[in-house]
């Protein structure tokens, strides 16, 4: 398993609060843009991704670099990237090398001097029956749905040096108090049997927080990628999952609410006080429409340490317009939308989010989805997410 602080080490060494603007305004020395974009570059096998990205010409992951080079985020949080184990590494330099630092449809190239990745819980075997089938082989038995370890990753990238990093793969569900614990509704008795729950990871993924030494001082890059909260039943145990996966981070900006917080080296607690910080990710979860579990999102939106910049795209409003459907009876605002879904069910939905501590000032906030009349529109195909973006003022 790869050693995250060297790769940490080895990348160092490389040389309107409404509607987002088709020409987006210019990232300068006054401000940050912090971004997180769920990028669809997650394959069917192990190993696939890492070849096309050292191929350098597939045509999804080139309009994934025309879109980052064209929003040019200074930090930016990658879903659905596959972790490559020992290759990790060379999987990210293939990004930037053969993608980002390559002008896409004449766009500047960017360069990230810092990265970070690590392992996650997808594909990773619980040696457990936790489908409950008989069998304790498939991808739902594994500690986060995946058919190989490291399916659905994630990736940090980053223009500033990153600080003392800590990771929550291994924290176990069952010991966040008042858990919301999957339940049998048949018998009332617990989903999960106590051998499961004592092996059974929170965190479908992992959780990060990367300290980001930026001009502004060091911010907290707090990164996840929640369970979608369906495929299961009625006992809503991907429901409850998501929830509590998005109520860690809640908890972890809460002064005397993350004392029970144990990261990956054994450290016990939370974001240290006063402490600024960003919560970034797609986090499955609509506050309003969709399938999540008693509103699990709005433990974070509602929180009275961080803001909800509420960032909107006149592009999210055509679709809705054009695609009809569910999306009709959808009661969120559809500029709000991040996620292009199925007309059918869920539709379109508000799930990305870059959500920063109160004391941070927000200068612009945004989501790329452009209208389809647009020459951009045409990148729009790479991932069923759009980008969202916030820009932070630097004192």
């Amino acid at each position: 398993m790869m050693n995250t602080k060297s790769l940490k080490q080895w990348w160092q060494l490389l040389p309107a609060l409404l509607f987002p603007y088709l020409f987006l305004p210019a990232v300068t020395h006054a401000q940050i843009r912090f971004a997180t974009f769920n990028v669809s570059l997650n394959r069917s096998a192990a190993g696939e991704l890492l070849d096309q990205l050292m191929a350098g010409n597939h045509e999804q992951i080139s309009s994934i670099a025309a879109i980052i080079q064209h929003v040019r985020p200074d930090v930016i949080l990658l879903n659905e990237f596959d972790f490559a184990g020992e290759n990790a590494i060379t999987a990210i330099e293939h990004f930037q090398t053969n993608y980002l630092s390559k002008p896409a449809d004449g766009l500047k190239p960017i360069e990230y001097k810092y990265a970070y990745t690590g392992p996650v819980n997808t594909g990773i075997p619980s040696g457990l029956d936790l489908d409950g089938n008989g069998k304790a082989t498939d991808p739902t038995d594994c500690f986060g749905f995946g058919r190989y370890p490291g399916q659905y990753g994630m990736v940090v990238l980053s223009r500033f040096p990153l600080g003392q990093i800590r990771t929550f793969q291994n924290f176990l569900w069952k010991d966040m108090p008042q858990a919301l614990l999957p339940i049998n509704p048949n018998n009332q008795h617990p989903y999960y049997s106590e051998d499961i729950l004592r092996v059974f990871r929170l965190s479908s993924k992992s959780h990060w927080d990367i300290p980001i030494k930026t001009p502004q001082g060091e911010i907290h890059f707090l990164v996840c990628h929640p369970t979608p909260p369906v495929f299961d039943g009625p006992e809503d145990k991907n429901g409850t999952r998501n929830h509590d996966e998005i109520r860690f981070w809640a908890d972890y900006i809460s002064p005397g609410k993350n004392k029970y917080i144990v990261d990956d080296l054994q450290q016990r607690g939370g974001l240290p006080d006063r402490a600024s910080f960003v919560i970034a990710g797609d986090l499955n979860a609509d506050p309003v429409d969709g399938d999540s579990t008693n509103q699990a999102i709005n433990q974070l939106l509602s929180h009275p340490l961080l803001r909800d910049p509420k960032p909107q795209s006149k592009g999210a409003i055509e679709a809705t317009q054009l695609q009809g459907k569910v999306n009709n009876t959808h009661l969120g605002k559809p500029a709000l939308d991040t996620g292009d879904f199925s007309d059918r069910s869920p539709g379109n939905l508000r799930i990305d989010y870059v959500l920063p501590s109160r004391k941070l000032k927000i200068i612009n906030t945004g989501v790329f989805w452009p209208e389809a009349k647009t020459e951009y529109a045409k990148w729009l195909s790479a991932s069923d997410h759009r980008l969202v973006w916030l820009d932070i003022k630097v004192r």
